[in-house]
């Protein structure tokens, strides 16, 4: 099976076809789609918004109708933040807002949210993902035994969410510390103990949830 990346035409002055078509093993196609910006393997929905994009649809409200269509007609809805510091983006507000938006978007909505510094970072993104689905759906790489409940698939997308988080450290977060609840509200010092993450990712994770 070869992963398949269906970009909308809007995206396309992003620069993200660009790097995209010239991977091999992606199958990059350049359409209008009715819903997000991405759609991966036919399955995965992802919205991409810049630091900036994402404080300006916060201001004028489209932010969270995007969350409600993505959760009614999206099988698999993801966020994808892109830009280096979303608290300085030239808007007057709240630190606060924005860290309560993200949460939201992560506990309310139940729609992971994922970082990325730059376009090159969002292209890696959609082809881990496209490759992860593939072997989701090929069974590939499963585990035989008692399967994961959802609740904690859940908790692992919400992990994920956090900056430069990914599926390996969400897993090493939520066993040491529990939940999400004593994980997000952990010392900065203890978060930095866990393998992967160290002070930089550390304060960086304090800052959003805070």
């Amino acid at each position: 099976m070869q992963i398949k990346i269906e970009i909308d035409y809007r995206e396309k002055p992003s620069g993200i076809f660009n790097i995209l078509k010239n991977m091999d093993g992606i199958l990059v196609e350049e359409k209008r789609l009715p819903l997000g910006d991405y759609r991966i393997n036919g399955r995965i929905i992802v919205e991409r918004k810049t630091t900036k994009d994402f404080v300006v649809s916060m201001i004028d409200g489209r932010l969270f109708s995007q969350a409600s269509r993505l959760k009614r007609f999206a099988e698999r809805p993801v966020f994808v933040i892109e830009g280096r510091d979303i608290f300085h983006t030239g808007y007057d507000i709240d630190p606060q807002a924005i860290k309560g938006a993200i949460t939201s978007l992560s506990i309310t909505w139940y729609i992971p949210v994922v970082f990325s510094t730059d376009i090159n970072g969002t292209a890696r993104f959609l082809t881990m993902a496209g490759i992860q689905d593939m072997t989701d759906q090929t069974g590939y790489g499963k585990r035989y035994g008692r399967k994961p409940k959802r609740t904690e698939k859940l908790k692992l997308h919400i992990l994920q969410g956090l900056p430069d988080i990914g599926p390996k450290t969400a897993r090493k977060m939520l066993k040491r510390f529990g939940s999400i609840e004593k994980t997000i509200t952990a010392p900065e010092r203890e978060l930095a103990m866990v393998k992967g993450i160290g002070n930089r990712k550390a304060a960086k994770i304090r800052e959003i949830v805070e």
